[in-house]
């Protein structure tokens, strides 16, 4: 079939001959068709990319303004000075204490992108029956993503290496309950570790997902250099932090149920509405 210009006069085809000479039209040579046609596909480009695409990055967060998507772990604002700074409403400030460059940055943020692998679980029931040649499948329940995250630390300033010690300190911290005659006497016995929040990729991402740290790893190699950080918490002392970790957080999603009840709508998690709420 011929080649038509924008006047809808016949032209050559690819190979070169023309179609439109048999009608009394002049031939258009392969030649001035492919200067047309990207003559064409220039304008075009052009007018997309100054019009409606060149208009909605200049207004989409993190393309020309500022959006932190990094991935975040922080506590809840409610127990936040408690988690921080272990202090009650009858405490003083602390001078100096180990969370406080996680303190100041809003969580623990990952230095490097993460590796996070993203499993779900959806359980069935099948129950036996005489003679079957297929299984009958009855729905029992859909379990949340379990959320490794695997990430490499390092520190090449003093300042990186009291945050690498304020990392190691996180995880101690938010992996334990209130427990024995200290507990007792500030009213928090049997507190259970904190419920954190999760944060990484934007509002559709992971957006604020309660979770809990249910195991943590972190690998301390013979092959790096160690730095001295002296911290103020007991007068002036000094700790060694390797300049290079490896560290795995295994979170699990934790709702509460009151939430779970008049929160969830399906509806809505469909067309993306829920992940302010935090489902993921």
């Amino acid at each position: 079939m011929p080649y038509r210009t924008n006047s809808g006069r016949p032209t050559t085809t690819p190979s070169g001959r023309s179609s439109g000479a048999e009608n009394g039209a002049d031939p258009v040579t392969s030649e001035d068709y492919l200067e047309r046609l990207s003559s064409s596909m220039t304008t075009f480009a052009g007018s997309t990319t100054s019009g409606s695409v060149a208009n909605q990055a200049s207004a989409q967060q993190g393309i020309t303004t500022d959006f932190d998507w990094r991935a975040r772990l922080r506590p809840k604002n409610g127990g936040k000075d408690l988690f921080w700074k272990g202090m009650g409403a009858d405490s003083k400030e602390p001078v100096d204490y180990l969370l406080k460059p996680l303190h100041d940055t809003n969580g623990l943020v990952w230095q490097y992108t993460p590796d996070i692998l993203v499993s779900s679980q959806v359980n069935y029931n099948m129950p036996d029956f005489h003679g079957q040649n297929y299984p009958l499948m009855t729905y029992k329940n859909t379990i949340p993503p379990a959320i490794p995250v695997t990430s490499d630390f390092s520190a090449n300033s003093i300042a990186e290496a009291r945050y690498m010690l304020g990392i190691q300190h996180f995880c101690k911290v938010a992996t334990k309950s209130f427990f024995g005659d200290q507990a007792v006497e500030s009213g928090y016995y049997g507190t259970p570790p904190p419920v954190l929040l999760f944060e990484y990729l934007g509002k559709h991402g992971f957006n604020k997902v309660p979770v809990v740290i249910t195991s943590y790893s972190i690998t301390y190699t013979a092959d790096v250099d160690y730095i001295p950080v002296k911290t103020s918490i007991l007068g002036n002392e000094v700790t060694y932090v390797p300049t290079f970790f490896n560290m795995q957080l295994n979170l699990q999603p934790s709702y509460a149920p009151h939430k779970l009840r008049k929160n969830f709508n399906l509806q809505n998690f469909t067309t993306g509405v829920n992940y302010k709420d935090g489902y993921i």
